[in-house]
């Protein structure tokens, strides 16, 4: 398997393992997206909590020139970490929603 399929098999592990968990309030659906053409991977919550509705991303991952981009995390999860516990080298890895500036202070890819 080559690199990219490999990181695109590691995403998708990822966010099936995490996007399989059900919200404890409201009707709120938990969507995993795949885009394996573009590589773009999220996770969205979708419904209503009494009579307010619930949208929002709460994960997206991206892969770029055989990179991984963690583009949002709106969660404790520490994707990153658990990408390198899967095999993904750290080099592979940019936190996009870092600045460019911040991410050379990191351990992991600037870009």
């Amino acid at each position: 398997m080559d690199k990219l399929e490999k990181y695109r098999e590691y995403v998708q592990q990822f966010l099936i393992k995490h996007g399989s968990y059900k919200l404890s309030y409201g009707d709120v659906q938990v969507e995993q997206i795949f885009d394996t053409v573009r590589d773009h991977y999220q996770i969205v919550h979708v419904g209503w909590e009494n009579k307010h509705r619930v949208y929002g991303c709460s994960m997206h991952i991206d892969i770029i020139n055989e990179k991984i981009w963690i583009q949002w995390n709106g969660t404790e999860i520490n994707i990153a970490e658990e990408l390198v516990s899967m095999g993904v080298p750290k080099q592979d890895i940019v936190i996009g929603f870092h600045s460019p500036y911040k991410r050379q202070f990191t351990d992991f890819a600037v870009s």
